[in-house]
């Protein structure tokens, strides 16, 4: 797709986020899960169900409800209907708009790139005629909405990404926004999904603690769970010092200077940046979430 219009390099419109129904990407291949839910989509698991399948032979440990009584009197011998599952998967997206989001060495912020990613996401749930719903983690607070397939609801479900992120980066030029763990919004995204569920982990991990990482094991045993994570390319090296004598980094309200001439400073950056990445996937590893790593520096093109 072509590059997504913006009207600012810090604020979101919901022109962009209806444009990123045109974004391309790859999706994971979802491993199974033990699933209980009722829906849409038809899996090869035999059992009770929504769907009649076929009428067999009676056989040791056969559910004696499922007994096909009218084919066993015509027959003279016990037969019982077999059915195929029919199943959906409600698709929950767990969207990162706390502190460490909001930053960018470029022209987006990575919290304007994670909300783009949101919103494909959820045309793609919606083209599949899944029910999709959203937890916005906002520091120690959470927006969450129930599921639902109607395009409608999920208009509204981009309206709230455009307003709570744009409040998120006022209240950090005002130095009021929270910071914490992900940890208390995660126990209870456990507690609105079920079994069988997709979950879209859309961060940049940073504040992910011990705690959380066990909430991304408990989702990940009976949920197909994905991480998207997003970061910015200062964050992984410092610029030689020919590029750059200075750099100005502020949190909204502060201003600092970062002297990348120093080649031991850089280099030594760059070595704090390789461990806490190496953190960050082993923390998905052990929860068994596969991962994939997205740079603001490229437009969504270059991931097509």
């Amino acid at each position: 797709m072509n590059k997504i219009t913006r009207l600012s390099p810090v604020n979101l419109s919901i022109e962009q986020l209806i444009e990123a129904k045109a974004i391309h990407l790859n999706m994971p291949p979802w491993r199974q899960v033990t699933s209980s839910r009722h829906g849409n989509r038809l899996s090869k698991v035999r059992g009770r169900g929504m769907e009649f399948d076929e009428v067999r032979h009676y056989q040791a440990g056969d559910d004696i409800r499922c007994i096909d009584w009218r084919v066993t009197a015509r027959t003279g011998k016990t037969h019982t209907k077999l059915f195929r599952e029919d199943r959906e998967h409600p698709v929950f997206i767990f969207l990162d708009l706390s502190h460490s989001m909001y930053f960018g060495s470029g022209d987006k912020l990575k919290s304007v790139f994670a909300s783009e990613l949101a919103a494909c996401l959820g045309w793609n749930a919606q083209q599949l005629g899944e029910r999709v719903a959203l937890t916005l983690h906002l520091g120690e607070q959470a927006h969450n909405q129930k599921p639902a397939a109607s395009k409608t609801h999920w208009l509204a479900q981009l309206q709230s990404i455009v307003d709570l992120h744009n409040q998120q980066f006022q209240r950090l030029t005002e130095g009021s926004m929270q910071v914490g763990s992900p940890s208390n919004n995660l126990a209870k995204l456990s507690q609105l999904i079920k079994t069988g569920y997709q979950v879209h982990l859309i961060s940049d991990f940073y504040q992910f603690d011990s705690d959380a990482a066990l909430h991304l094991q408990r989702l990940s045993q009976h949920n197909q769970v994905f991480a998207w994570q997003i970061s910015d390319p200062l964050e992984q090296q410092l610029p030689k010092a020919q590029q750059a004598q200075q750099l100005a980094v502020s949190d909204g309200s502060q201003q600092a200077y970062i002297n990348p001439s120093n080649k031991a400073f850089r280099q030594q950056f760059k070595r704090l940046a390789e461990q806490r990445q190496r953190n960050i996937e082993r923390m998905l590893q052990q929860a068994r979430i596969p991962h994939q790593h997205f740079s603001t520096a490229l437009e969504w093109q270059d991931y097509a």
